[in-house]
This record gives structure tokens, sequence and C-alpha cells, in this order.
């Protein structure tokens, strides 16, 4: 499918519709930082704020996997797609 859709023309109708769906990026440096940073509050102090920090930062990291796992496998199955040079249609 790749090939197919890299030879399109930049004009063709058809390379939207056979576009790779968009990779998301993790950021798991900024949630771990997160996480850090509402552990180190709550242990110098600000507890609430620091377990509500905490807590956002691991919901977080949480909602972040789910993203990247459902993009991963988006991709995979539009990488598995075929495409009939007949009718263009995909299976």
């Amino acid at each position: 499918m790749n090939h197919y859709w890299q030879a399109l023309p930049a004009e063709s109708p058809l390379k939207m519709r056979y576009a790779p769906p968009a990779i998301v990026e993790a950021r798991y440096w900024a949630v771990i930082g997160t996480v850090v940073l509402g552990i180190v509050a709550a242990v110098y102090g600000a507890v609430l704020l620091g377990l509500l920090v905490t807590v956002g930062g691991l919901l977080w990291g949480a909602w972040m996997l789910r993203e990247v796992a459902a993009s991963q496998a988006a991709f995979a199955a539009w990488a598995g797609r075929q495409i009939c040079l007949a009718c263009v249609q995909q299976f």
C-alpha cells in the first residue's frame, strides 16, 4: 500500500484517501518529569498539590500510552491493506 500511495501524483484525489494514519509521538520524559515534580512537591510540603500533579501525570501517561498504541495499530492495519488496481478498492 505504501508504494502505491507514494507513487500517486500530489494532485490525485486518491492521495488523501490512501494516506497513512498519523503516528502519535510519545512524550514519556515529560510524563515522568511531571510525576517526579509532583512527588517532590508532596515531599517538600505541598502535599495536596503534589498528589494532584502526580495523579495528573499518571493519568496523562496512561492516556498517552493508549493513544500511541491506537495509532500504531491503525498504522499496522493501514500497512497490511491491499489495493485492487482494477477497481481501486481496498481489502
